[in-house]
């Protein structure tokens, strides 16, 4: 071998180590990305899930069972004596069951 590359592997030898270098001392990873914002509520079906006493995003189970919850609790059939209450209890039923048909169709898309 010739002397010249000699000295090319000496310096090589000399120059690679295999103790990590300063960049690698002080390298950390990359942050993790941001978290995707939380669809804002919908203010229509923010009012469906309170007719039925229900938080915001609840899921269809738990819709429906408020909904028949609430039907056992207002329904017109219980109030047949009086027609004032019962009258009342019509309306509310309708809106009841108009909350949970809404919901139900939008849990139901997405």
């Amino acid at each position: 071998m010739d002397l010249l590359g000699r000295i090319f592997r000496v310096v090589r030898a000399h120059t690679v180590s295999s103790e990590p270098s300063d960049v690698y001392e002080h390298w950390q990873p990359p942050p993790p990305p941001p978290a995707p914002p939380e669809p804002a509520e919908d203010p229509v079906l923010a009012g469906y899930y309170a007719n039925l006493e229900l938080p915001y995003g609840a899921n269809l189970e738990e819709v429906k069972a408020a909904w028949k919850r609430l039907m056992k609790q207002y329904h017109p059939d219980r109030h047949a004596q009086e027609p004032a209450k019962r009258e009342v209890a019509n309306a509310l039923c309708a809106q009841l069951t108009h909350a949970y048909k809404e919901l139900e169709k939008s849990l139901t898309t997405h």
